[in-house]
């Protein structure tokens, strides 16, 4: 066992003189080592209903509902969002046969280019905003009717300023002339700042919360947040709900 430890404790010393040698780089931090969902988009019937409804809560009324511009976000890693966002966006474009961008805006944890694999144009949202790229080299046409996708973009150190600047409003006026809806999904509210700048520029957004690991305390904090600084909250989705009775003992109770 000895050799072993000794063994190992000298890769892990090579491991970090390397690092070292090579200086410190922030773009590391932001690189996401998860695996991107796999989002299956022939919805169940259930399913497909509980979007259907969210959808009907997001489209114009008769009289007009001003909405057109929505933020999908979680509290926290691995709660939805982006499952979320991607399926009531192609609720969206297949309902209403209307223009529909999803926008990849977690620079911490990107994951549509991976829902969308092998589509993706060169370029992203921080390329738009940032280094001024044509957006129209950035967008993609997905393979769903009517739904297209501004993947992120290159990472940068600090996402926030993306958000906070005249560029992303500029963005959102050229995105609300040319799409009928525009989806953000977004980086959790909880561990990082960036979230709320970009809330403040959308019409409304939709929290997403995990059955059975998400904390009310959480919830009600960042509620409070959104609430304080005047921000429309459209619904909170909670996902991964479990269901300990039967279906069809359900109507009984």
């Amino acid at each position: 066992m000895s050799r072993i430890y000794e063994a190992l404790k000298k890769v892990e010393e090579g491991s970090e003189s390397n690092q070292t040698k090579a200086g410190f780089n922030p773009f590391v931090l932001l690189k996401d080592t998860r695996h991107p969902p796999k989002i299956d988009f022939d919805l169940e019937p259930y399913v497909e209903e509980q979007y259907q409804k969210i959808r009907r809560h997001l489209l114009p009324s008769p009289k007009g509902s001003g909405i057109k511009v929505v933020m999908v976000a979680a509290t926290d890693h691995g709660e939805g969002a982006t499952t979320t966002a991607a399926i009531l966006a192609s609720t969206i474009a297949r309902s209403k046969n209307s223009k529909v961008l999803l926008v990849d805006a977690n620079l911490r944890t990107p994951a549509l280019d991976g829902v969308f694999e092998g589509q993706h144009n060169n370029g992203g949202l921080s390329d738009v905003v940032l280094f001024g790229i044509a957006l129209d080299e950035c967008i993609y046409q997905t393979n769903l009717s009517n739904l297209f996708v501004l993947a992120c973009g290159k990472p940068v150190a600090s996402p926030s300023y993306i958000f906070d600047g005249e560029s992303i409003i500029d963005l959102m006026t050229t995105l609300r002339d040319r799409f009928d809806f525009v989806i953000f999904d977004s980086s959790p509210f909880d561990p990082y700042s960036e979230s709320f700048f970009l809330a403040s520029k959308v019409d409304g957004i939709i929290l997403v919360v995990e059955a059975e690991r998400t904390k009310k305390e959480v919830v009600q904090r960042i509620k409070k947040e959104l609430e304080s600084a005047g921000i429309s909250i459209l619904g909170i989705v909670l996902n991964k709900k479990k269901k300990y009775i039967p279906a069809f003992l359900e109507r009984f109770f």
